[in-house]
């Protein structure tokens, strides 16, 4: 179908402004996230403002995008705006609300669509590797390890605050992903251990495997060859742990030195 301007209409002019004073808070919002607000704020410092346009009443009350403009405050930054006329708190509460009935999936190809790179890969790496979820996924771009339980070692522990709102960090459009060809990789490490084990797409066993692939007393190949004998050890467990001490099982077969994979 191709374009007309003339089925198209103008609703709401975009304007742009430095002089962030003109805009209030509006009364009843949610208290903003200081943590988000700093995220936001490095984000534009590395890629620019986004035109991405904050949205107002005609009292220049913030309906939509607080935590944008207080980054962009925080950076100096100048930022994008559109005024609709009679939106108030009851507005606020509607946009939040179809926001949170966004999935990561829906959030993950929108910014795809809009050219943001680590979206991009992500895109693609879902596509190859669908047998896994979309957050197993993001946790293998990520190059993330889950908390571990208080038995286990702190070599196995991810920072807690490096998880903080890591949901917000995605919807919001600033995920950067690391590791892309180290998480196609450990991919298909996961995918080898399919004819042994039908569990080897669980949440806690990714886990578990993303977690000894750290440990550089555990040879992944060599464990895959001793599972080949041992496949009636391998059952579903209910935490990470428990996997990690079966592996540990399996992997000390017929060995002299035994090793400890929970250190």
């Amino acid at each position: 179908m191709s374009y007309s301007k003339k089925s198209c209409q103008e609703v709401n002019k975009v304007y742009k402004t430095n002089d962030l004073t003109i805009f209030n808070q509006i009364r009843g919002n949610r208290p903003p996230n200081p943590q988000h607000i700093r995220r936001l704020s490095q984000s534009i410092k590395d890629n620019g403002i986004l035109q991405n346009p904050i949205i107002v009443n005609e009292e220049m009350d913030v309906i939509d995008g607080q935590h944008r403009l207080m980054a962009a405050i925080e950076c100096s930054a100048a930022i994008y705006y559109i005024i609709v006329k009679g939106y108030n708190l009851n507005e606020v509460h509607i946009l939040n609300l179809n926001q949170k009935n966004w999935s990561c999936k829906d959030f993950m190809y929108g910014y795809a669509e809009m050219g943001i790179e680590p979206y991009i890969k992500l895109k693609d790496f879902y596509k190859t590797n669908k047998v896994f979820s979309l957050t197993d996924c993001i946790r293998f771009c990520s190059n993330t390890i889950s908390n571990g339980t208080s038995q286990m070692s702190q070599k196995f522990r991810t920072n807690r605050a490096s998880n903080i709102n890591m949901s917000e960090i995605f919807n919001e459009g600033t995920w950067k992903g690391k590791d892309f060809d180290l998480a196609q990789e450990n991919a298909d490490k996961l995918k080898m251990i399919k004819p042994y084990y039908d569990g080897y797409k669980k949440s806690i066993f990714i886990g578990a495997i993303l977690n000894l692939l750290t440990n550089e007393d555990f040879n992944f190949f060599e464990f895959l060859e001793k599972l080949k004998y041992q496949t009636q050890k391998m059952q579903d467990c209910t935490n990470k742990l428990q996997y990690i001490l079966l592996i540990e099982d399996i992997y000390n077969y017929k060995r002299r030195d035994k090793v400890n994979l929970r250190f």
